[in-house]
């Protein structure tokens, strides 16, 4: 049986990130929501199936895998942007074929027989659904950004048990630092952990992923999760619920927050319940506000609907979309929605929703021009040894056409 990893419809409410991935390669937790997928079924062949635009991008990202093609027999579709476990995985590998699980008008995974060998993309997969049986499950998919933020520290401890099971650890109990339930701590192959550290796993475990680096006289609280080639910076305070994605550099005080990977907040600042995308530069002493002074649940911007909704969360912070960046003593208002490429600096408060593209400070923001843009890209991708691909410029260059209309409509 071939495992088709799927992005439905609802990548737009997932926006700005998905501007410049699928929707299954958000994080939650420790690893990406594919990954979680793929975690049971280690033994079996994975496709992904991805937006038409999004074909040669991702072809050049993953080369050894089958992407936007099906092979003929048994196929099992999974939507993406379901958290992965145990129930779910039985649920569906018991289903009869062209079979599907719903969770009300949202399909959750399906089983079909492919006829032959064929290429599609996600915008083919209603198609692939509308005469399959309905079963109605329970089992409710993520439907917006901030659940994942929401669900973060739930995830890592998840995760953490998944990972860690039969894997060699590192942990030296001996070493010049203090440890908290160190029963609940594992450390990767070529990690420093400097003098005076606290990592305390008292309330949830800490992963600190190959090669990444923590500074003196950090504490850490899990569950807390540091990528691969990441660093935390001297004297941070690592809260619970934190993920730091791959090749970050992270300082200053962070609480429940997701970075996807690639980016940097290197100083001073708070930055809570939030999720931060990938290449993303923050300033020293940029702070954002979690929690509104009146305690009411945070409106953010919806992409889809062009207006504010509930989160429906007392604490939620902001969203901020690749490659965007702020300047020194920026400041972002609770939910604030931050677009792809910004450039943003004021002494001012940030507020509500900044488009994509962006440049200036709160009160006067201008088109950032695509060129220039790019520009900026080439150069800090090439501080890592890597290239913008021009798979990535034409997703940039989309997401540039796609909110002009914004900008106009949110800039002033």
């Amino acid at each position: 049986m071939k495992i088709v990893i799927f992005e439905d419809n609802r990548w737009k409410n997932f926006l700005p990130l998905t501007y410049t991935r699928a929707a299954f390669d958000l994080k939650c937790g420790i690893l990406k929501l594919r990954q979680k997928i793929a975690y049971f079924y280690q033994k079996n062949k994975i496709h992904l199936i991805v937006r038409k635009d999004f074909k040669h991008f991702y072809s050049n990202r993953f080369p050894q895998k089958p992407i936007n093609n099906l092979d003929k027999g048994c196929n099992l579709f999974i939507n993406g942007t379901i958290l992965m476990n145990n129930e779910i995985t039985q649920k569906l590998n018991s289903l009869q074929s062209n079979t599907g699980l719903f969770y009300k008008n949202t399909c959750l995974g399906f089983k079909k027989d492919i006829e032959s060998n064929t290429e599609i993309c996600s915008e083919n997969i209603p198609e692939l659904i509308e005469n399959i049986s309905y079963k109605e499950v329970n089992i409710k998919p993520i439907n917006y950004l901030w659940e994942l933020v929401d669900k973060n520290a739930y995830e890592i401890e998840k995760d953490f048990k998944r990972i860690t099971k039969d894997k060699h650890n590192n942990l030296d109990k001996n070493g010049n630092y203090h440890l908290v339930n160190p029963e609940m701590i594992f450390i990767g192959k070529g990690v420093t952990v400097e003098p005076n550290v606290v990592l305390d796993a008292s309330n949830g475990s800490i992963y600190l992923d190959d090669y990444s680096k923590v500074m003196a006289n950090t504490v850490i609280k899990g569950p807390v999760y540091l990528g691969k080639n990441s660093i935390v910076k001297v004297s941070a305070k690592i809260y619970e619920g934190t993920s730091v994605g791959k090749v970050c550099k992270v300082g200053g005080e962070i609480e429940e927050t997701i970075f996807q990977g690639y980016s940097n907040k290197q100083h001073d600042g708070f930055i809570g319940h939030s999720y931060i995308g990938e290449w993303v530069n923050l300033g020293a002493d940029t702070n954002n506000s979690d929690l509104k002074n009146n305690y009411k649940t945070v409106k953010v911007y919806f992409y889809p609907e062009e207006k504010y909704i509930d989160t429906n969360l007392q604490f939620f912070g902001m969203i901020i979309g690749d490659h965007s960046k702020s300047g020194i003593n920026t400041m972002f208002n609770t939910g604030c929605v931050i677009g792809v490429g910004c450039n943003l600096y004021s002494a001012d408060l940030f507020s509500g929703f900044i488009p994509s593209f962006s440049w200036g400070t709160a009160s006067h923001l201008m088109e950032y021009k695509i060129n220039k843009m790019l520009e900026v890209i080439r150069l800090v991708k090439n501080r890592r040894h890597l290239n913008l691909e021009d798979s990535e410029v034409n997703l940039l260059e989309k997401c540039f056409k796609n909110s002009i209309k914004l900008r106009k409509v949110h800039n002033r």
